[in-house]
């Protein structure tokens, strides 16, 4: 077991960047598919440099430690570095990365922890600039995978990914994850993975965040295809109970207007735009993470204004509904992506009229804390 404090994707990347100058060796734990090797990837191309990229459970001890040759002259035998250990003549900096180390045979492990101890092999020391991380699955992880030993685990800086539900929306929103999937994820948060009913139910399939990306991208292909086609392609990555429960929710999205419809609605007559809001709270996610998905500085604050409208809907339609969080929720979404990418609606009516109603919120929330407060002990003498 490794004893650590877990994180998420981005915490591992950022912790790294602030030791490299330590030139530690890094080791990132985690199941199949919550985002080690996404992290790395990302990791090179903030800092600009070359990702080598080294498979493991593919190589071979000599792929690793070179291969043997004969010196003519000094009738010594010498070796051959790999090509992954070859230095740059710019001096660009170089991510070295080991993946899949767990899944790696004996001989193989034993000499890349070699690399990962001493930043060397045999005669090759590595660049002061270069970042070396390997990374692998636990035991408990659901996958064929071993410890790298007392000895290997006392010099490497460990570091433990699990994924978790807000940070992941974020990646998955920034990347373009469709709505769906955002609020299936948001509804269902003991979805975003599933190895612990898998590993008692004895699944091979299951989600995970890499999964839910291709279940994004394969249902965006399938779109327009029939919905017996879609639930296999689905199932086919997540398994069938959860792949169903996901089915239930698109056919409820598919059914609903889209946030284009919903704009040209409330240009024509924004008195009647309840008529047209979902009133489910897994549309109403679905319709939040589409406005901020679909924002652009053109429409961001026509889309703010759609967001105001949310919990000025009254009737049976909506009384049961939390329309005041989900318009906090959603108008914060959207305006963390456009500030983000630099769009201005702070002058706008429609964004003071959000910010008061937010305000006001906040503040009876307040007021309904301090009043749930337990009394001071004198007036409970008292009573």
């Amino acid at each position: 077991m490794i004893n650590t404090v877990s994180c998420t994707p981005d915490e591992a990347k950022e912790l790294i960047k602030s030791l490299r100058s330590l030139k530690l060796s890094f080791m990132l734990w985690g199941a199949t598919g919550v985002g080690k090797s996404e992290s790395v990837r990302q990791l090179a191309a903030e800092l600009d440099a070359e990702l080598r990229d080294i498979r493991l459970c593919q190589k071979q001890p000599t792929d690793i430690g070179g291969l043997p040759a004969l010196d003519h002259e000094t009738r010594q035998t010498i070796f051959y570095p790999p090509a992954f250990l070859a230095p740059r003549v710019d001096g660009k900096p170089v991510v070295l990365f080991f993946d899949e180390i767990s899944l790696a045979p004996d001989d193989t492990r034993s000499a890349v922890v070699g690399i990962l101890e001493e930043r060397r092999q045999g005669n090759v020391e590595i660049s002061d600039n270069w970042i070396i991380v390997a990374a692998g699955n636990r035991p408990e992880d659901l996958a064929n995978a071993r410890g790298l030993g007392a000895a290997a685990n006392r010099r490497l800086l460990h570091i433990v990914i699990e994924p978790q539900l807000e940070a992941t929306l974020a990646h998955f929103m920034k990347i373009g994850v469709i709505a769906e999937v955002l609020a299936f994820l948001k509804v269902f948060p003991q979805h975003l993975s599933g190895e612990e009913s898998a590993r008692t139910q004895k699944h091979e399939l299951y989600p995970r965040p890499a999964s839910w990306e291709k279940v994004s991208k394969i249902f965006e292909q399938l779109r327009k295809a029939d919905k017996r086609v879609r639930y296999l392609a689905v199932a086919g990555i997540i398994g069938d109970s959860v792949a169903a429960e996901f089915m239930l929710l698109a056919e409820e999205v598919k059914n609903m207007k889209s946030v284009d419809e919903l704009l040209e609605i409330q240009r024509k007559t924004p008195s009647k735009i309840g008529a047209y809001l979902p009133d489910t709270i897994n549309g109403l996610y679905a319709l939040s993470f589409a406005i901020t998905t679909s924002a652009s500085e053109d429409t961001a604050v026509e889309l703010l204004e759609l967001i105001n409208r949310f919990d000025e809907q009254t009737g049976e339609r909506f009384y049961a509904l939390p329309m005041r969080d989900l318009k906090t929720m959603a108008g914060s979404l959207l305006l963390d992506k456009i500030w983000k990418a630099g769009c201005k609606v702070e002058n706008s009516k429609v964004f003071w009229r959000y910010n008061e109603k937010r305000e006001a919120a906040a503040s009876v929330n307040n007021s309904v804390s301090e009043t749930n407060e337990t009394p001071p002990a004198a007036s409970v003498a008292t009573a």
